[in-house]
């Protein structure tokens, strides 16, 4: 009888991990740093991201469905295969954004779904097994403003128009962070939490006067509310790093506009400013970035033209002086341009996107602020979610691009600590190898064209000289040891795959 209820139990446990999923969390808290924000992506040699669009934030029907939605298409779902290559491709963090509608129970104990919750933790999981350095999960669409209405619960034009709803939708927000927190709650601080994402009454987070500052005084007390659900739920919560976002598309004016009231961040007690960071989104221009490509004129053809051209210069340098050198970290959350249309286009289109790729991403990384692509698998998309690796063409172009952002910064804010880090490496780890010994480039040079005025990137009939990803010397012969190398002749730099 011991002997069959014995059999009788492993049967039920493998069909409870069958149906539900191994538990992957860290069983005890994790070690925590107890470093600031700035200084923990600094020792780690954190510089570049990439987030995993399209996918956890998906909706179906009212429901987050992962890669389905109420269109047809939509990436497969994550895979370990994936991150494995969004590793290889050189990111150091990823954003997960995760949408909740569909599994948040009713009033007043707003239960989150298991199931769900345990999702997330495997995608997380795929992530830290693959050696990504830190990840951010949000509540993403939960507050979606759409023609037809708001899809989740954070609805702002009710919360607006109504004190009560105001009200009524900042505790359940509390109530749905501190199930988030505490699930993660044993997990270190290279797991940060997003309170919200693009959350506005229809106008995208644009105005002025007092009916804009009474919608930047509710975004902040939604954030407050956040945050302090998740301090409240303590351990490594107390400490954790949560970023916080500003009103709609959360641009640089719209976040330094928020904070020159003082209402955007919120009081963090005794952590202060060195625990939070700044969401930003940079889609500047919006006529060249995200404006609908059936038009067939915008996005595909619009000229980032001269007087669009130093944006990137006075929006990354402004959030450096209001945040950065105050100690305060700041990411660009979402940013990108339609790869995947203008992939097909004319050589000349395609330079201008190459340029514009390089100008967001030099001039972030210059400003000390940490840039993670958007990428949606679609219009905005660089890596194949078969594997994380970017096809030839724009794609490895634009990898190749944002990867040289961070081949000669010129600020000292991201260099580390630790002596062993080089400012030539887009991580601090080695990757796997394959078997077959070609070599191929998965990213082509720089094409000459200045990331802005007085800026070049030529390098012919320079020395040559490759280096691994840590940054240590090689010497002038190609290697031949399957692998992911820097090639740097001059001041052009390239990754290589030796296959």
């Amino acid at each position: 009888m011991k002997t069959f209820l014995k059999a009788l139990f492993l049967t039920v446990a493998i069909m409870a991990s069958v149906a539900f999923g191994a538990d992957v969390r860290p069983t005890s808290p994790e070690q925590m740093s107890g470093k600031t924000a700035l200084q923990f992506w600094a020792d780690n040699g954190i510089k570049l991201g990439w987030n995993l669009g399209n996918t956890l934030d998906a909706h179906k029907a009212g429901v987050a469905t992962e890669g389905e939605w109420d269109w047809a298409g939509g990436p497969p779902k994550a895979t370990q295969a994936l991150f494995n290559g969004v590793k290889t491709s050189g990111f150091d963090i990823v954003r997960i954004p995760v949408t909740w509608v569909g599994y948040i129970g009713s009033a007043p104990d707003y239960k989150v779904s298991e199931a769900r919750l345990q999702r997330v933790a495997e995608v997380i999981d795929y992530a830290k097994t693959a050696g990504i350095k830190a990840m951010i999960i949000n509540v993403h669409h939960d507050g979606l403003y759409t023609d037809g209405g708001t899809l989740g619960f954070l609805n702002f034009p009710k919360a607006e128009n109504d004190p009560t709803e105001k009200t009524k939708i900042q505790n359940e927000l509390g109530i749905v962070w501190t199930q988030i927190a505490n699930y993660f709650k044993n997990y270190g601080d290279y797991l940060i939490f997003e309170t919200m994402n693009e959350v506005h009454n229809g106008n995208w987070g644009n105005g002025s006067g007092t009916a804009y500052e009474k919608q930047q005084d509710i975004l902040f007390d939604w954030n407050k509310a956040a945050l302090d659900a998740i301090r409240a739920t303590s351990g490594n919560n107390a400490t954790r790093f949560v970023a916080v976002p500003g009103l709609g598309s959360t641009e640089p004016s719209m976040v330094i506009s928020a904070h020159n009231r003082q209402k955007l961040l919120p009081s963090d007690g005794t952590n202060g400013t060195g625990k939070l960071i700044v969401s930003v989104h940079y889609y500047h221009p919006w006529r060249y970035t995200v404006a609908d490509p059936d038009s067939k004129t915008e996005p595909l053809l619009h000229t980032w033209d001269a007087s669009e051209r130093g944006h990137p210069v006075s929006a990354m340098a402004s959030l450096k002086t209001t945040f950065v050198d105050k100690g305060i970290a700041v990411y660009l959350g979402e940013w990108g341009a339609p790869t995947g249309i203008r992939a097909t286009m004319s050589d000349d289109i395609k330079a201008t996107h190459r340029e514009y790729i390089r100008a967001v991403s030099s001039n972030a990384v210059n400003n000390c602020i940490l840039p993670l692509y958007f990428d949606d698998a679609g219009w905005l998309k660089m890596l194949e979610r078969s594997n994380g690796l970017p096809k030839q063409g724009l794609w490895s172009d634009v990898l190749s691009d944002i990867m040289a952002s961070i081949a000669h910064p010129s600020s000292s804010c991201l260099t580390s600590s630790n002596p062993s880090s080089s400012s030539l490496s887009p991580s601090s780890s080695s990757f796997g190898s394959s078997s077959s010994s070609d070599v191929s480039s998965s990213s082509s040079e720089y094409d000459g064209t200045p990331i802005l005025p007085g800026l070049s990137t030529t390098g012919s009939q320079q020395p040559i000289t490759y280096y691994s990803l840590k940054g240590e010397p090689l010497g002038n012969v190609k290697p031949t040891k399957a692998g992911i190398y820097i090639f740097k002749q001059g001041s052009s730099i390239q990754r290589i795959v030796v296959r």
